[in-house]
């Protein structure tokens, strides 16, 4: 059956979205979007351990959709690319999750995909 999903949405969560933790790190990101934090830091926030979540940041790093930096103590710290040639479709991902009609077609999609 096939899933309502606008073709720009499903296109992104084909190129992007390979688990439900980069799903939950995309979202996290969206309302987090002026801030930098560690990637440990965000797993404990997401309540992931921070193995899972490091890779798919590495994930959005490689795409262009993030940036992780070290900073001076050392520590790495991830933040959004703003300038990514990919941000305009990160928007669009970032408005269609906004109903929760729309969360439940994207968690079928995944599903169908036999993403975990």
């Amino acid at each position: 059956m096939e899933i309502d999903i606008p073709g720009d949405v499903r296109a992104f969560i084909d190129e992007v979205v390979d688990s439900f933790v980069m799903w939950d790190l995309l979202i996290f990101c969206s309302k987090k979007m002026a801030e930098s934090e560690t990637p440990a830091r965000i797993a404990q926030l997401l309540g992931r351990g921070a193995d899972d979540v490091l890779k798919p940041a590495q994930k959005l790093e490689k795409l262009g959709l993030a940036v992780l930096e070290k900073r001076v103590d050392g520590e790495t710290v991830f933040r959004l690319n703003r300038k990514s040639d990919r941000f305009a479709a990160l928007e669009r991902f970032w408005a269609f999750n906004e109903s929760q009609e729309n969360r439940l077609r994207i968690l079928s999609y995944l599903l169908q995909k036999k993403i975990r």
